[in-house]
């Protein structure tokens, strides 16, 4: 009896106090929302308006989010650099509490900041924005040793340090984030709007899913680079319209060009790497498609060389009822490395190509310049999966074919007045200098020693091992599954 009594006792402040059989909160929906106000650590203060126009396809009990559906808040913190004094690194920390429709409609939201695409800046668990040490860059550190270098023979000092100067610039360590940045969040929606989730993939009808299929299927599953035999990058999407219908979609999705590979491209690339900046147009190894070099080749990135979204695309000499075909292999760098085949600086890429294509499809939905979007797999049974992937690639075989519209009307970013006239970063150059001085002298005075230098050597060690591992770990899931 004293048993029973008990447990109904604990059951009663279980259900009090928010416990296990206590209704819980809805769950978090990842969301993708592209920035509208400017975020600067330079210029943003507490209190200034944030503002992000959704772009992925959240429906509520079935029903999409009408456009131009904002999540939108304030900014919490903000530390600048400045003059280096205080602060090595920037910080900002963004306050997201509601989501507001078209035509002034709102509701409280809880969303917390996971990561910002395509950025050098890293996000914390608490969603707070963590900027970069300029110091910790390659170009930092090669300075530096040339300045000190340059103290044994004073009179090379001053053309050593201008010829530094010329090759690789001092890194801008402040946040600087326009209008268009897109942001991961996960949100927690209120109950009121109905039940939140992604909205599903519609299926081709019946009779035409065997077409689909076909389709796909006829069309080369594989690019190749010139010197290796080996596949590269698989074919996952086809856009199914006119050249100007193609470059007005992408343009409108923020997308640029690539840059021929050269002597100079080739050292802007790597003054990116050094300079731990971005390279907007910046070159790409050249891929053969049935032995074509690509007819487009197109990238979005931020403020960094190691992270990018880049795609080729070929036109095919077939039609589809009456439009252009082009097929295109989109993948995501998330790292820039050095190999030795090919000799050089080259990227590692997301293993999972089909978060890659999806992002491509969401983003070209966004600018409405999409009429429909199907997604035929290009194998009719899974097993055949297992005989057609290459080492580090995972995809489920399937092909987003993106019927474009004529894109003469394409949606338009929401605007708003965020207090900043100017996106770029826009220190003085005495600030700039004296930061310099004084951050290269600190980092000098803190890390040029015994102790620190073995310390970072153990950090980077075990970094290393860490990454290895992971690596090993999964290799072996790919194997077991």
């Amino acid at each position: 009896m004293l048993t029973a009594r008990l447990s109904i006792a604990l059951l009663a402040v279980a259900i009090a106090f928010g416990g296990p059989l206590a209704q819980q909160p809805p769950a978090a929906i990842p969301v993708t929302a592209r920035l509208v106000t400017l975020l600067s650590s330079y210029r943003s203060r507490a209190g200034d308006e944030v503002k992000a126009e959704i772009a992925s396809a959240v429906c509520f009990d079935g029903a999409p989010l009408p456009p131009k559906t904002t999540l939108e808040g304030s900014v919490e913190r903000v530390h600048a650099v400045g003059f280096g004094i205080v602060h090595e690194t920037a910080s900002l920390g963004l306050h997201v509490d509601r989501i507001v429709f078209d035509g002034g409609r709102s509701f409280p939201v809880k969303a917390r900041l996971a990561a910002i695409e395509n950025a050098r800046e890293r996000v914390d668990q608490r969603g707070v924005i963590h900027g970069i040490r300029a110091t910790d860059t390659l170009s930092s550190r090669f300075s530096s040793r040339l300045f000190f270098a340059a103290h044994a023979h004073p009179a090379v000092m001053i053309p050593s340090l201008a010829v530094e100067s010329v090759l690789f610039r001092f890194p801008e360590p402040e946040i600087e984030y326009a209008a268009g940045t897109e942001l991961e969040l996960e949100v927690n929606f209120p109950d009121d709007l109905g039940h939140a989730a992604a909205c599903p993939q519609p299926a081709p009808a019946q009779e035409d899913a065997a077409e689909w299929q076909e389709f796909v299927a006829s069309l080369p599953a594989w690019t190749y680079s010139k010197r290796q035999p080996q596949p590269m990058d698989p074919i996952n999407l086809v856009f199914l319209g006119s050249l100007a219908e193609l470059a007005r979609a992408f343009r409108a999705a923020g997308w640029t060009g690539s840059d021929a590979n050269s002597l100079k491209t080739g050292f802007e690339a790597i003054r990116a790497i050094v300079e731990d900046r971005e390279y907007s147009n910046a070159p790409m190894r050249t891929l053969l498609l049935d032995g074509a070099a690509p007819d487009l080749r197109l990238q979005r990135s931020l403020n960094t060389f190691d992270k990018r979204d880049h795609m080729r695309i070929w036109h095919r000499d077939a039609e589809w009822r009456g439009r252009d075909v082009w097929a295109a292999a989109a993948t995501k760098d998330v790292e820039a490395t050095f190999s030795t085949r090919p000799f050089g600086f080259t990227h590692r890429i997301e293993s999972d190509v089909d978060l890659e294509r999806d992002k491509v499809v969401r983003e070209l939905e966004f600018t409405g310049c999409v009429e429909t979007v199907v997604r035929p797999s290009r194998l009719k049974t899974a097993e055949e999966a297992e005989t057609k992937l290459r080492r580090g690639v995972e995809t489920d075989s399937r092909v987003a074919v993106v019927l474009l519209n004529s894109c003469e009307r394409q949606r338009e970013l929401s605007t708003s007045d965020s207090g900043i006239e100017d996106p770029t970063p826009s220190p003085s150059l005495e600030t700039r200098l004296i930061r310099r001085v004084t951050l290269t002298a600190r980092n000098h005075f803190l890390r040029d020693n015994l102790i620190w230098r073995a310390g970072d050597t153990l950090r980077l060690g075990w970094h290393t091992f860490q990454r290895w591992e992971a690596q090993r770990r999964e290799r072996e899931a790919r194997q077991m599954n």
